[in-house]
């Protein structure tokens, strides 16, 4: 049976169950590893702004707030 794709957000609640808050940049992306985050996920956390979330609402904030770099190869708007 195919599911439907899950977002961007379904993906980062789903990786970042198990990291302990506060959490530094570096934690989360290494919790976000060890449950098996996707490229564009992983991605998108590397994107993070250093320093300490006080909780998973703060990293989804940062996520969506970041913009993604393009893509090489493409001009921009």
């Amino acid at each position: 049976m195919d599911r439907a794709p899950r977002s961007l957000h379904e993906r980062l609640v789903d990786v970042l169950c198990d990291v302990r808050y506060p959490a530094e940049r570096w934690e989360i992306i290494a919790g976000a590893a060890a449950r098996g985050a996707d490229r564009v996920t992983a991605y998108r956390l590397a994107r993070l702004p250093y320093g300490t979330y006080p909780d998973l609402d703060a990293v989804l904030a940062g996520v969506f707030a970041a913009q993604p770099m393009p893509r090489p190869g493409r001009a921009g708007p």
